[in-house]
């Protein structure tokens, strides 16, 4: 008879892969969302991030499920890598839910609204949406460290800090705007 916590193991990697996967479709589709020269090609990778977007909630909660059962099986929730990746759980859930899908929304307006303008093309490198998606990347990495070597307070905190900050600072060089394609 298999073990239930390995079983439970395999359905936590799972999910895990899941979220890695549709982190790097949504982020290489952003990336090329950013490049997009007309409206039916900005069209085009917004719909293909549509689509990747609901199994974000779906791997989030295998996450948490999978983790919780193992979690109540083997410790206790007073352990503060528990906490800590967590947090960082949350963090991803916000930035992504939150400020990633508000700067879609106000990216389409734009594109409904006046098509490939100034304001478009300020949107397709929106600081505050850049920041946000590369954040969740370094986040989650900051989670799966977390998870694995189970450090102290100080140092599961210390972690998330240090992934936020490189998100933030490795989004700088997409904060500029491209320039207008001239034909």
């Amino acid at each position: 008879m298999m073990d239930v916590y390995a079983l439970t193991l395999f359905f936590h990697l799972l999910f895990l892969l899941a979220a890695v996967a549709a982190a790097s479709l949504s982020t290489f589709a952003a990336l090329r969302l950013r490049a997009a020269g007309d409206v039916e090609e900005v069209r085009r990778w917004h719909a293909l991030i549509q689509k990747i977007v609901p199994a974000f909630p779906v791997a989030s909660l295998g996450l948490f499920a999978t983790g919780a059962y193992m979690t109540e099986r083997l410790r206790d929730w007073s352990m503060p890598w528990i906490w800590a990746s967590l947090a960082g759980l949350a963090a991803i859930a916000l930035l992504g839910s939150g400020v990633e899908a508000r700067r879609g929304r106000a990216l389409m307006r734009s594109i409904e609204r006046s098509g490939m303008s100034a304001e478009t093309r300020r949107l397709l490198s929106d600081p505050v949406a850049w920041s946000a998606k590369l954040m969740t990347l370094t986040l989650a990495l900051a989670v799966m460290f977390i998870m694995t070597a189970k450090p102290p307070a100080a140092d599961a905190a210390a972690a998330l800090v240090i992934a936020g900050a490189l998100g933030l600072l490795g989004a700088v060089p997409i904060w500029r705007p491209r320039r207008a394609i001239q034909n």
